[in-house]
C-alpha cells in the first residue's frame, strides 16, 4: 500500500503524455487539411450567384450559369485549394442563406454603413450606378432631382433601394412626386417591369447598363444621372476569417494575372482593383 501514491503519478503522468501527443497530432491534422474533406478532398463550397445581371452573373446561351462573380468565386476559391458550386439565387435568399450557414460568402455586394454591421468585406471591384428606359422613351436629366415623379425598378435587397426611398421623402417633402421605387426579385424581372410599361426606368450598375445596351441594340437606352459610387466584394458573417482568406486569394489572382484576365474576358477592366481591402469606409 505504500507504493499507491507513486504508482498513481506514474499513471497521471503517462496519461498526461498521452493527452499532448493526441492534441499535437490533431492541431496537425486539422492544419493540413483545413482546405479538405473528410475524404481527403478539396472541401466543396456552394457560394449563390444571382442571374439576369450580365456581365456579373447571367444564363448563357446554354442556359449554363456564367460570369464575372461566378468565374472571379471559382478562381478564388482555387486560391485557397477549395471547389467552388456556383448555384442560382435571388439576391435577397443568398444573403439570408449566409446568415442561415448555408452559404460560405456571397459575391457581388455593395459595401454600406448598414451592411458592415452583419457582415466583413473582401473588395474585389468598384462600380457605380445609373438608368435606362426602353429606346425611345423618356429622357432623364442629370441631377438626382429628376427622379421625382417616376416609377424605378429595382433588384430588391440591392443598396440604390433605401437611397431612392430616401430620394422620394425628400421629392414629396420639396412638393415634387414622390418616386414610385418598385422592387424585383432579380435584374431580369426588373428590367421586364420597363419593358412592359409597369415602370419608367430601371436602375442598375453602370457595366450592367452599358453590356444591355450594346447585347440589345434598339431596346435600351441609358439615360439620367450616374449616382452612388461604390465598392464592391465578397460578403461574409461578421467575425469569420474567411474574409481575410479572401482578401489574401484576391490578391494572389491579381498578382498571377487570373483576376486581370477574367474581368477581361467581360469588358469589366474599369472596374478592376489594384488590392482587395477589408471593410473598407463605405461611400457617404
Amino acid at each position: 500500500m505504500s507504493n499507491t501514491p507513486s504508482l498513481r503519478r506514474r499513471i497521471s503522468g503517462i496519461a498526461l503524455v498521452a493527452l499532448a501527443a493526441t492534441t499535437t497530432l490533431t492541431a496537425c491534422s486539422s492544419g493540413d487539411d483545413a482546405g479538405k474533406d473528410a475524404g481527403g478532398d478539396a472541401k466543396t463550397l456552394v457560394i449563390p450567384q444571382q442571374v439576369g445581371v450580365p456581365p456579373y452573373s447571367y444564363l448563357d446561351d446554354k442556359g449554363e450559369l456564367t460570369g464575372l462573380l461566378p468565374d472571379l468565386s471559382t478562381a478564388l476559391g482555387e486560391a485557397m485549394g477549395l471547389k467552388v458550386d456556383n448555384e442560382q439565387a435571388s439576391f435577397e435568399n443568398g444573403l439570408l442563406g449566409l446568415q442561415r450557414g448555408t452559404y460560405e460568402w456571397v459575391p457581388g455586394v455593395d459595401v454600406t454603413a448598414e451592411r458592415l454591421e452583419k457582415f466583413d468585406f473582401a473588395t474585389n471591384l468598384v462600380e457605380s450606378y445609373g438608368f435606362r428606359v426602353k429606346d425611345g422613351g423618356i429622357d432623364i436629366g442629370d441631377s438626382m432631382d429628376d427622379l421625382c415623379g417616376l416609377s424605378i425598378a429595382v433588384t430588391a435587397g440591392s443598396s440604390p433601394v433605401p437611397v431612392l426611398q430616401d430620394l422620394s421623402k425628400t421629392c414629396k417633402s420639396d412638393g415634387e412626386g414622390a418616386i414610385d421605387v418598385q422592387t424585383f426579385a432579380d435584374q431580369a424581372t426588373a428590367d421586364l417591369a420597363v419593358k412592359s410599361g409597369r415602370a419608367d426606368a430601371v436602375t442598375a450598375t453602370s457595366s450592367g447598363l452599358a453590356y444591355q445596351v450594346t447585347t440589345e441594340p434598339g431596346v435600351w437606352k441609358i439615360t439620367g444621372p450616374i449616382y452612388q459610387a461604390i465598392d464592391i466584394g465578397f460578403a461574409v458573417m461578421k467575425g469569420d476569417d474567411m474574409a481575410e482568406k479572401l482578401v489574401e486569394a484576391t490578391d494572389d489572382i491579381i498578382a498571377n494575372g487570373t483576376y486581370a484576365d477574367i474581368l477581361a474576358k467581360y469588358g469589366a477592366e474599369k472596374m478592376a482593383v489594384d488590392k482587395s481591402v477589408l471593410n473598407p469606409e463605405p461611400a457617404s
